[in-house]
């Protein structure tokens, strides 16, 4: 009778609509299947309410209260908002984008976490980006002066350089002054860069306790490069170091890792979380007693999935090495991960995707992106799925799993009392095809349901259009 009671005031306020309810301190979904993300069974014709942002009671045999604000979710899905593990809000370091908007950095990250909010991603971590405009949209958006998807930042990768550094774009450093190649240099690095390479364990640890002293909510290193990805970045001893700095300030330590051995020594520093583990080169999969070591010591690993698809489409360009073979070696070590039962993570790399600059590629591989944000999540799920992960598992991985490994599960990853009250409300079952995610009927974040056909608000690199001319 309760469910049926549930239902009929949901009927009731789907006539009335949900302004005439807008002032109601609780949030009620009714009539859904909810999928905590906890593993446990989906609970059909379910309830779920919210007050002050969070879930007060989940259920189905849950009252209703009377003047609750109602959303009838019968024949949908609910599923806690999702998280990217690994983004980066601002990778429009093009040339172009860094002297155009150098005071509007800030901005674009606002535009950015408006892209990942509007497909569901309610939660993102930022590994690398530029820190003082990266600070400013965060809290721009945790003071509700921007709406976004919530954002956890680590500012600099610990070791690496500037954007027109060796470590990414050192070739368009000759065409800017030296003042601006500085100034942009400093805007990432933040005094922990490539300098630190020369420093033993004691001073490193004094410089990166420091940086972990500042505003960034979590911290990563490259334990082996960027550009040259087979080196090796700091020592055992140094990272160490590292990773004892962060923890003293009780802030989780990630580490870049490229290669086997990069891997294994992160792992043996006591970092918390490995930043796509699952790229290793094209030559060898990740050893089974690494794999080992991740499950016992409880080390989560951010990993990068793509679809056959787009595999393939890179293959087909270079077969031997390069992205293709590297993106194909990254599929074995998942699944080899998951068959081991280590703690995975969804993540994509993306950032926003500049439109003229994509038009300009020289045979670009097109199908399936990872790396435009906004899209490359879904297509990351589908990869998952094709290497042969559990459903469920998939939605841990982009829901519970980096909540945890993150050290925030008491707050995001479920749909559990007392959680902040992220949902996204499905209109296809993801356990039955990890295509279905795609099909978001609503987002809310922190019980405020999100106008998603409205964002982007005030776009700036992803309404770029491309002149006809150049199509």
């Amino acid at each position: 009778m309760k469910d049926l009671k549930n239902l009929l005031l949901a009927s009731v306020a789907v006539c009335l609509g949900f302004g005439q309810a807008a002032e109601a301190e609780t949030l009620a979904i009714v009539g859904g299947t909810i999928i905590d993300a906890t593993g446990n069974d989906p609970i059909r014709n379910g309830v779920l309410l919210a007050e002050d942002g969070r879930i007060t009671a989940v259920g189905r045999d849950v009252v209703v209260p009377g003047d609750a604000r109602l959303i009838d979710a019968r024949g949908k899905y609910l599923i806690p908002g999702l998280i990217d593990a690994n983004l980066h809000l601002f990778l429009n370091i093009d040339s172009e984008t860094l002297v155009k908007y150098e005071d509007r950095y800030h901005e674009i990250i606002v535009e950015a976490a408006q892209l990942t909010l509007k497909s569901g991603q309610t939660t993102v971590f930022d590994t690398w980006g530029p820190y003082a405009a990266l600070v400013r949209a965060r809290d721009s958006i945790n003071s509700g002066e921007s709406i976004g998807s919530r954002i956890y930042l680590a500012g600099n990768i610990i070791g690496f350089d500037g954007p027109l550094s060796d470590d990414f774009r050192a070739a368009a450093a000759p065409y800017f002054s030296k003042s601006f190649v500085r100034r942009t240099n400093d805007a990432w690095e933040q005094d922990v860069g490539r300098e630190l390479m020369w420093l033993g364990p004691d001073e490193v640890h004094s410089r990166v306790h420091e940086y972990a002293r500042s505003d960034v909510d979590f911290l990563k290193y490259g334990a082996s490069g960027h550009s040259e990805m087979f080196f090796i970045s700091f020592s055992q001893r140094v990272q160490a170091a590292i990773v004892a700095a962060g923890h003293a300030e009780g802030k989780t330590v990630q580490a870049h890792t490229t290669s086997i051995e990069s891997l294994d020594m992160a792992i043996e520093a006591g970092v918390d979380i490995i930043t796509h583990c699952d790229i290793t080169g094209h030559v060898r999969a990740i050893p089974a007693e690494t794999i080992q070591k991740m499950v016992d010591r409880s080390t989560a690993c951010s990993v990068l999935p793509v679809t056959q698809a787009r595999l393939d489409g890179l293959l087909e360009k270079n077969p031997e090495e390069g992205v293709g073979a590297e993106l194909k070696m990254s599929r074995e070590n998942i699944a080899n991960l998951a068959a081991a039962g280590a703690t995975l993570l969804l993540s994509t790399d993306a950032g926003i995707e500049h439109p003229l600059l994509v038009s300009e590629r020289d045979d670009p591989v097109s199908v399936d992106p990872r790396t435009k944000l906004g899209e490359g999540h879904f297509n990351a799920l589908m990869g998952l799925q094709e290497i042969g992960v559990a459903p469920m598992e998939i939605l841990k991985m982009a829901t519970s799993n980096p909540a945890r490994a993150y050290r925030l599960d008491a707050d995001i990853g479920t749909l559990t009392t007392g959680r902040i009250a992220d949902i996204v409300i499905l209109n296809k079952n993801p356990l039955k095809d990890a295509g279905n995610y795609r099909a978001i009927h609503t987002v809310i974040k922190a019980g405020e349901i999100v106008d998603i056909e409205a964002l982007p608000l005030a776009p700036i690199i992803s309404s770029i259009k491309v002149p006809e001319d150049d199509k």
